[in-house]
């Protein structure tokens, strides 16, 4: 089995972007009784995912963001999109329904921030309209991190997009596993840091049972739906900032 070591890439870890792989057909299989999942950017049966299939040569970070989408599709109460096409690129509006509430999934849309204005590319968004998503509609982020080390840097300035983009919940996957320091950071200011796990003692079963990691995948995006954390971060923040103000009058 290829060994893992902090230096390794994740576009060369060729264990974990098959298990990426496998997860992602795994996924497809189960949903196939709802819908049907593509590589191409309209329905063609040469490219409706099957096992059979190599991996595809797309970044690691596609993998983890196709798996995530279709991990989403999974835990819905219903899927009203009978076509998932272009699963590694832009796509969407998704309709699902969740807690009795419709919902659309995007991939890599642009939008704008609330309060800046300023664009950007969220891997995935949840929205709760089906018209292109704005900060109003965006009711959640998840980002897809594979680099050799997610430093405070990359916190902040994911903090920076999802406050700008006044979401409830924001979770950014890591391919390896950061430090305690940055994942302590990361939950004090309301963003969901996980870990793939395949620097961790779970890589083998990762690996060897697509099943797993679609369900750690799909539970960890549904926890972090549930917790709407950022959400409570931006009103605890808001209820410190009114103390301080009564405090200077």
């Amino acid at each position: 089995m290829q060994r893992y070591s902090a230096d390794s890439s994740a576009n060369t870890d060729s264990e974990a972007r098959k298990a990426l792989w496998m997860a992602i057909c795994d996924a497809a299989s189960k949903l196939a009784g709802h819908c049907t999942v593509y590589l191409s950017r309209s329905p063609d049966r040469k490219t409706r995912i099957v096992p059979k299939m190599p991996v595809p040569d797309v970044q690691t970070w596609q993998l983890v963001e196709a798996l995530s989408l279709l991990a989403i599709l999974l835990k819905a109460d219903k899927v009203n999109c009978g076509d998932v096409t272009n699963i590694f690129g832009k796509t969407g509006p998704l309709h699902f329904v969740e807690d009795t509430q419709d919902r659309y999934l995007w991939a890599q849309p642009t939008l704008s921030g609330q309060e800046s204005e300023l664009g950007g590319r969220p891997d995935l968004v949840v929205a709760s309209t089906q018209d292109k998503p704005t900060a109003l509609t965006t009711l959640r982020v998840i980002e897809c991190k594979c680099r050799k080390r997610l430093g405070t840097h990359d916190i902040r300035a994911e903090f920076g997009k999802a406050h700008d983009l006044r979401v409830a919940s924001y979770l950014i996957w890591s391919f390896t596993t950061p430090s305690p320091k940055v994942v302590e950071g990361a939950k004090r200011l309301g963003l969901d840091v996980e870990v793939l796990g395949f620097d961790t003692a779970r890589r083998a079963d990762l690996i060897a049972m697509p099943e797993i990691l679609v369900a750690h995948v799909a539970n960890t995006l549904e926890v972090s739906r549930r917790g709407k954390r950022f959400a409570q971060a931006l009103i605890e923040c808001g209820k410190d900032v009114s103390r301080k103000m009564l405090e200077l009058t």
